[in-house]
């Protein structure tokens, strides 16, 4: 078994080392099935742009998405989903398939069956609107007055997720505008109503036994409807210009609004709206970051939701780091400084609930400047921990020092962290009409708290002092009763756990021994027959099936780590999970992963990282081997 550990542990390393980009980076194409490949026809055909050999290698990719049964899933293995069925059905219906197609009415069968139309999200029945094929009515009210509300006020856009922010900014132009652009000549979903008639409303009714939020947001919307029916929302050109104005300054040092698709679209459609042509700078620079993201094979093309060079490329540089392979080597060097170059300069969207907070984060992509995050910035660190940068470590110790301050600064009232701000848990938020994708808010997490953790256990933080106390509190507060931690970024009770035990186990293992303890029983009563361990994104819907799934290398490595927190590297959970990773591993030293192990909203859209399944494999092998004394980390 020694000699074939550390050949795996080699040829996991050459593996990684093959992606690594000549400017030093890490990256690999990242997955997301949403419909995506069909929001980008509907994109073009909105701006009038017709790209006919693009949208057939869309609607290729579309066409190999189906489920046998019909419909679309939002992960491998899972049911059709209603909105991504929706949004494809609409695509193949505008490219010439016909409704009376075998296969189309199945889909259609399934949409309505799930409840049709009536039953979408909010995004996808503002979309209907725009395109002639659903009324305004039904879409919630976004009105741009939002961004005039003043940061303390009880409620203003910073107390919104940063995604939703971005997001809703230029919805809210396009709502004020309401167009109407038909996707094509007498075009018409109708069929995909279940009543048989286009919604008038929100489809959300009063409860009027009570008082509530809920019934409040509703009244607003009715009231803003109202309002603007009657011209008489006197702010709206205020609002509009503040709106035009905040969305343009977050163009700049980013590759398009937050470097994420669904906020890029949005701002292109709403230029659009305010009259820039599709010529004009700032349409087309975004529309190219837009068309950036397609990642083509063959005859068909994927939409990408954003990259992820930032996090695979700290990840990477630990994970080889850890396993052994030279701190010091040119190809460590050239991702740190890398790294390095990708710290945050300036102040961002973080600064209104951080005002003491210096810039010194990382965020996610290429370039995001207004959109560090503590995980990214985390796991930056953890991973500028494996470089040895020579003649240069004065300049990474000062970038280290100032993102690890940027860190600390965002850690929240509760002792944990979240992604993009602090204290951003104003949870009466998740009732507003427009806030059913799942990720209005963002709170704290135990997944991000115990990569912290992690961190900070690292630099030989005291964990009976702030701030690591506090967040060593959070994480046993955050355990649920048979000793996992729910999983917020990664699917699911495994990632959160995995998470949260390993940054117990480093940073205060001592006060920790009972919920380590825990968590590794859950994990030995969840191992599969071939040894390895895997987690579907259904634990989402039903926590009673969490820690079920085909057994993947990424979900695997994390059990192990699991395991490895609580003290043990000698049980024969431990030895079938090592072989199960060995014996698994392709020659090119890789292993194989279909399924998605990432997270991006719970219960709305998951993601695969191309480099999950090596690069934790990786570090789980390495600490192994080093536990046995075969390798020096």
């Amino acid at each position: 078994m020694s000699e074939r550990l550390l050949n795996a542990i080699n040829r996991a390393q050459e593996y990684l080392l093959s992606r690594q980009d000549a400017d030093g980076y890490f990256h690999s194409n990242f997955h997301m099935d949403l419909g995506l490949e069909a929001d980008t026809i509907f994109l073009l055909r909105f701006l009038g742009i017709r790209d006919d050999a693009l949208e057939e290698k869309l609607v290729n990719f579309i066409l190999a998405g189906r489920l046998e049964s019909g419909g679309w899933s939002i992960y491998p293995g899972g049911p059709p989903e209603l909105n991504a069925t929706i949004k494809n059905y609409m695509a193949l219906k505008l490219k010439g398939f016909e409704e009376a197609n075998q296969l189309m009415a199945r889909d259609l069968r399934i949409i309505l069956s799930l409840g049709g139309i009536e039953r979408s999200n909010s995004y996808n029945r503002f979309y209907l609107a725009m395109f002639g094929l659903g009324n305004w009515g039904a879409a919630p009210a976004i009105p741009p007055e939002l961004v005039l509300l003043p940061e303390w006020s009880p409620v203003n856009i910073y107390d919104f997720s940063a995604w939703t922010r971005t997001i809703v900014v230029p919805l809210s132009i396009i709502w004020a505008f309401r167009p109407v652009r038909p996707l094509a000549k007498n075009f018409s979903v109708d069929e995909l109503y279940r009543d048989g008639r286009r919604m008038k409303d929100c489809g959300i009714r009063w409860d009027r036994r009570v008082i509530s939020w809920k019934n409040l947001f509703l009244f607003l919307d009715g009231t803003i409807k109202v309002l603007y029916k009657l011209r008489l929302a006197f702010l709206k050109g205020a609002a509009m210009k503040k709106a035009e104005r905040w969305m343009i300054e977050r163009f700049d040092k980013s590759d398009g609004l937050c470097a994420i698709y669904p906020a890029i679209i949005n701002s292109v459609m709403a230029l659009s709206c305010l009259g820039y042509k599709n010529d004009h700078p700032l349409v087309k620079s975004n529309l190219d970051e837009v068309l950036k993201l397609l990642a083509y094979k063959g005859d068909r093309v994927e939409m990408q939701p954003c990259v992820s060079p930032v996090w695979d490329t700290a990840l990477c540089a630990y994970a080889l780091g850890i396993s052994g392979f030279p701190k010091g080597s040119e190809a460590m060097r050239k991702a740190g400084r890398w790294l390095l170059s990708k710290q945050v300069n300036e102040p961002g969207d973080w600064k209104v609930k951080s005002k003491d907070a210096e810039p010194g984060g990382w965020y996610f992509q290429f370039r995001n400047e207004f959109y560090p995050d503590i995980d990214d910035s985390a796991q930056v660190l953890l991973g500028l921990t494996q470089i040895d940068m020579g003649p240069e470590e004065a300049q990474k110790k000062a970038g280290f020092e100032r993102g690890l301050g940027w860190v600390l600064k965002m850690q929240s009232r509760d002792g944990g962290f979240s992604s993009y701000d602090k204290d951003n848990n104003k949870r009466f938020l998740n009732k507003v009409p427009f806030s059913d994708h799942n990720a209005m808010l963002d709170p704290t997490c135990a997944d991000i708290t115990g990569r912290v953790c992690e961190l900070l256990g690292r630099l030989g933080y005291d964990a009976k002092k702030p701030p690591l106390k506090n967040a060593v509190k959070f994480l046993r507060r955050e355990k649920l009763p048979d000793g996992t931690w729910y999983g917020r970024w990664g699917v699911n009770y495994l990632y959160g756990t995995f998470l949260a035990a390993r940054g117990l186990s480093l940073s205060a293992p001592g006060q920790s021994k009972e919920e380590l303890a825990s968590a590794a029983g859950w994990v030995y009563g969840i191992q599969n027959g071939d040894g390895g361990w895997g987690e579907s994104a259904v634990t989402y819907e039903d926590p009673f099936k969490k820690g079920k799934g085909p057994s993947t290398a990424s979900q695997t490595a994390w059990a192990l780590f699991i395991l490895f927190a609580a003290g043990d590297y000698d049980s024969s959970a431990v030895e079938r999970g090592i072989d199960y990773l060995v014996t698994g591993q392709e020659i090119n030293g890789n292993w194989e992963e279909p399924y998605f192990t990432g997270t991006g909203f719970p219960r709305v859209c998951y993601l695969r990282y191309e480099l999950y399944s090596a690069y934790f494999p990786l570090i789980a092998l390495a600490e192994y081997a080093a536990n046995r004394g075969k390798i020096k980390v």
